[in-house]
């Protein structure tokens, strides 16, 4: 199956399972050309790619083509869908993204089919609301409140697409942030669907000419190609990103962060020497200020402390316990911004000592963290990681009924 072929299964199962027979008739094609194009027996015309595009309203260069009226198509759109297709195994089914649940207004919200692949209305919200609405989701995540988030993510991207289309580069900074701040809830729990939110980001963000929103949308795409073990790609991400963007003061905060995240990416890669410099830079570059952006961050300001929990993840990653105990010392948790931030030091210290051998104070800390973070302490690593703890030493009073609260048992 070639790359537009596994691009067209998993476009039809995202957009509610569509079968190639629908889709066939919704582009006046035979479920066996379909079929034919699927499993790279025959090769669309253009005008069947545009066609087939509109149907599962994706974009035409997911597909290899380019609508007429589009500026931003070529060879990057080309490298990315087969970057997302090739990469990150799209070809999945639609029971793979999980469906939101109600939302807090008791009506069901929209499933990520239906937020990132149907046929959008008219306007639903105006570009106030839709950044009233990313506010209060940042917020939450910043509080570690991801189920509510996610419950609201999918109908503010759904609404952010409605309002892009009549709304010019304002609306394309809008529903570049949108799909940022869907990024952020996905990965979360590692669905496929951050896979998209991502790269429609920076689609987003090419059309929105906006220093602040170029370099979330990089972050974003950066987080889910580390997070996959893609380092070399996500090097390549970052790197752009700084060099395009290192003038601009207001991206400023947010290349901190992207350098962060560079500097433990290359540590999980065994780049020891990469992983040293990107740090170097980044705690300069947070040190030059501003901590933060006039456009919402969902990690938080940058702040001293990101800094040292950073150097904290790195060098445990790279080995060095006493230099990752050293930047724990150095992190106040009464000092971080968010909930959200807090819960990241006390799991990434609980992993410190896990792997020190300490695991009465790795249990400690994962007990504080299911009592004041329980959304958080429910993510699929932090249950593989009380999973572990308890197969080691299953006898360890306490493990088992925290394994039990998180899921994990």
């Amino acid at each position: 199956m070639t790359s537009l072929g596994r691009t067209l299964k998993a476009s039809r199962a995202l957009a509610g399972g569509m079968t190639q027979a629908q889709l066939g008739a919704t582009c006046n094609m035979s479920q066996a050309k379909i079929s034919r194009i699927e499993r790279g027996a025959e090769s669309p015309t253009p005008a069947e790619r545009r066609a087939l595009a509109r149907a599962l309203s994706i974009p035409p260069a997911m597909l290899g083509a380019t609508e007429t009226d589009e500026q931003n198509g070529g060879e990057d759109d080309m490298r990315r869908r087969e970057l997302l297709v090739a990469a990150a195994g799209i070809g999945i089914g639609a029971a793979t993204i999980p469906a939101t649940p109600a939302t807090g207004h008791g009506a069901p919200g929209p499933g990520w089919d239906a937020a990132l692949f149907r046929d959008i209305g008219k306007p639903t919200m105006n570009g106030a609301q839709l950044h009233a609405g990313l506010d209060t989701v940042a917020r939450q995540i910043g509080e570690a409140r991801y189920v509510e988030a996610a419950r609201a993510v999918p109908h503010l991207v759904a609404a952010a697409r409605a309002h892009a289309r009549h709304s010019g580069p304002g609306g394309a900074e809008t529903l570049a942030r949108a799909y940022v701040v869907a990024t952020a809830v996905s990965v979360k729990e590692r669905t496929d669907v951050s896979w998209l939110t991502a790269d429609r980001s920076v689609q987003a963000a090419r059309q929105a000419r906006n220093p602040v929103v170029a370099a979330m949308a990089a972050r974003a795409q950066y987080v889910v190609l580390r997070q996959r073990g893609h380092h070399e790609w996500a090097a390549q991400v970052a790197d752009q990103a700084v060099a395009d963007l290192s003038g601009e003061e207001r991206a400023r905060p947010v290349l901190a962060h992207l350098l962060l995240e560079s500097a433990y990416g290359a540590a999980q890669a065994g780049d020891t020497t990469r992983a040293a410099s990107l740090y170097e830079q980044a705690r300069d570059t947070a040190a030059r200020g501003p901590a933060t952006t006039t456009w919402v961050d969902a990690p938080g300001p940058m702040t001293s402390d990101q800094v040292e929990r950073y150097g904290l993840c790195i060098h445990h990653v790279l080995g060095d316990s006493r230099a990752a105990l050293k930047h724990l010392a150095a992190v106040n948790g009464k000092r971080l911004a968010t909930r959200e931030r807090e819960a990241r030091v006390r799991h990434d210290s609980a992993k410190l000592y896990r792997d020190m051998g300490d695991l009465p104070s790795a249990l400690a800390l994962l007990q504080q963290h299911a009592e004041e973070t329980p959304q958080d302490a429910r993510r699929s690593s932090v249950k593989v990681m009380i999973s572990g703890m308890l197969a080691v030493s299953p006898s360890m009073p306490g493990l088992n009924q925290l394994a039990v609260r998180v899921g994990a048992a």
